[in-house]
């Protein structure tokens, strides 16, 4: 009996893992197990993996959209230019740039939102363990390591493509590699505090962690509208004693907070599944469809006002929102009891696909392609894509029909096209290095 009873503690233990207690419903357990026996550990959640190249993808329109939505966003009665006053003068093309505006920030958020849906339940499962900050210090080492080796990485290419092929913007100044690529520190901060957050929120009741996110993300949007709406200042002479200058850091670590929190949260059962999947698509088709609305209205009135201010850097309650219920809809999954939507996700949405497995090896260029857009942003956007739409620009120019049309047709597929490449030889070179290292599986 006493070794029955050691065998079940045992068996228990090892198909909860990182679970905030033990399932009562011993069917949902061993059918939870199962699962996770069965899930290819080389695959990830298939949805998730196509929402981060997503990002990725919305962050390269972003940026090579950007001289075209400054263009547009021209006040006309201060007068435009030419192109400026053709793309701003169209309802539909200056509608659909206040949404590619929106999606720098958003892919951001989903960067973030995904990092910290993951990695902070997962360290909150194994917090009351033995040895959990032994074994947590030497992850977050880890993970450290794997940031600061890709961006030692992407600087020796750099320095030998701006030795030998042709010059880098600021590329032997120390700017470039500390503030130049704050995004990508900030995610190695992120990283570095998540054990100590975990271990907090683990001893903090559901209930009060679920408040205080929703707190502190009204605080947050009352900030941010403050910033965008009121007191925007001078963005390019801000200086790191400017409190709006951390706004951006703060609304980041937020979004990875609060999707911490919510993959903390206890998973739906598997019959509750399509009602509760259906309940977050239903507020993000709500959310979507006001973003899209007061978009399209500003541009038929051609406020251009208000679209910037929708977009303004990283204040946007509108990406922040997008990227939170995509996240919930795409994560979703089921396991019901002590399993949380964190685990359960994983499991839910892995597949060995061909198609899944191209997906998630493209999206696990986001690191990378975030370190070679902060330092090869001036050729690829400037040189390399921007010539690529000079043919578009010269019809625009001189009033071409459908020419803003064309502009955001072809901007869209020369950064996707940028994606893909970007991503491929990520994981040819920076990906093959950090397995070498033992530092990338």
């Amino acid at each position: 009996m006493a070794n029955a009873d050691s065998g079940r503690a045992n068996s228990r233990r090892m198909a909860d893992v990182g679970a905030d207690g033990v399932s009562r419903d011993g069917n949902l357990r061993a059918a939870h197990t199962a699962r996770a026996a069965h899930t290819p550990r080389a695959v990830r959640n298939v949805r998730v993996e196509a929402m981060r190249l997503a990002a990725i993808v919305g962050i390269s329109l972003f940026h090579t959209m950007m001289p075209w939505t400054a263009q547009a966003l021209c006040d006309p009665a201060a007068g435009c230019s030419q192109i400026g006053d053709m793309l701003g003068s169209d309802p539909t093309v200056l509608a659909v740039l206040g949404i590619i505006a929106l999606m720098g920030a958003w892919g951001n958020h989903v960067f973030f939102m995904i990092s910290g849906f993951y990695l902070i339940p997962s360290l909150a499962r194994r917090s009351k363990q033995a040895g959990y900050w032994h074994d947590a210090l030497r992850g977050t080492v880890r993970r450290v390591l794997v940031i600061a080796v890709s961006v030692v990485l992407v600087a020796v290419v750099a320095l030998a493509f701006d030795a030998w092929v042709m010059p880098l913007v600021n590329v032997h100044l120390v700017w470039q590699w500390t503030l130049g690529i704050e995004f990508v520190w900030l995610y190695a901060a992120f990283v570095a505090v998540a054990p100590v957050l975990a271990c907090l929120l683990r001893r903090v009741p559901a209930r009060i962690r679920v408040a205080v996110a929703c707190m502190l993300v009204v605080a947050l949007v009352m900030v941010n509208g403050y910033v965008a709406f009121v007191s925007p200042g001078d963005a390019a002479t801000r200086g790191l004693t400017d409190w709006r200058k951390w706004m951006s850091a703060i609304t980041y670590a937020v979004s990875f907070a609060i999707a911490g929190v919510a993959g903390m949260s206890g998973a739906p059962r598997p019959a509750d599944l399509p009602r509760w999947r259906h309940r977050w698509m239903k507020a993000l088709v709500a959310v979507a469809a006001v973003v899209l609305t007061v978009e399209a209205v500003a541009a038929i009135r051609r406020d251009v006002t208000l679209i910037a201010q929708l977009s303004y850097k990283s204040t946007s309650a509108a990406s922040m929102a997008l990227a939170f219920l995509l996240v919930m809809v795409c994560a979703s999954g089921s396991g019901g009891g002590s399993v949380d939507l964190a685990r359960a996700s994983r499991e839910a949405g892995a597949s060995g696909s061909v198609a899944a497995r191209a997906v998630a090896w493209l999206a696990s260029g986001i690191l990378g392609f975030y370190i070679v857009q902060s330092v090869f942003g001036t050729v690829a956007m400037d040189i390399v894509i921007q010539g690529l739409l000079a043919d578009v620009t010269r019809w625009a120019a001189s009033g071409g029909g459908a020419a803003g049309l064309w502009l955001l047709a072809e901007g869209t597929a020369v950064s996707v096209g940028y994606v893909v490449v970007v991503a491929v030889l990520d994981g040819l070179i920076r990906r093959p290095v950090l397995r070498m290292l033992r530092l990338g599986r």
